[in-house]
């Protein structure tokens, strides 16, 4: 809960660096957490959110390949991780089989982030490691995304 209120309190801040006339379209892989009239409203309404959840979807993690990596990776099995229960009926477990970076959507699962620690999730089938980036480097480079678009 602590985590979310932080979260939610940077992206407060960060959203007064949006100009309201500002327009963001929603990545397609948010359609898989949210309603359409959600994120309808969203794009309408508040579009720093739709930016902040595009920027979230492909910032909020990196990939280190297992093949390449110089030393032995450890970390999390990632099927151990749970889909999010408020977008399924029943908590399921991890399940994907390989990993494209457009269109996998961190989102849909219950990954462990923390303010100021990365957290690594191994995903032996498609030889990888999904690394969680801390919440407080994703609020800065969400920041520094902003006032990259607002040039």
């Amino acid at each position: 809960m602590y985590k979310r209120f932080l979260l939610f309190f940077a992206f407060l801040m960060l959203m007064t660096m949006v100009h309201a006339q500002g327009f963001f379209k929603a990545d397609e892989r948010l359609n898989q957490c949210f309603s359409c009239d959600y994120i309808t409203g969203l794009e309408k309404n508040q579009p720093e959110l739709i930016a902040y959840y595009n920027y979230f979807l492909d910032n909020s993690y990196y990939v280190v390949d297992l093949k390449k990596a110089e030393k032995r990776v450890d970390g999390i099995d990632i099927h151990t991780v749970t889909t999010k229960q408020e977008m399924w009926p029943v908590n399921g477990y991890f399940n994907e089989k390989q990993y494209k970076r457009e269109k996998f959507n961190i989102m849909k699962y219950n990954f462990e982030f923390s303010l100021n620690n990365f957290k690594t999730y191994v995903w032996k089938e498609a030889d990888v490691a999904i690394v969680i980036v801390p919440l407080s480097h994703i609020s800065a480079g969400f920041k520094n995304h902003m006032k990259e678009l607002n040039k």
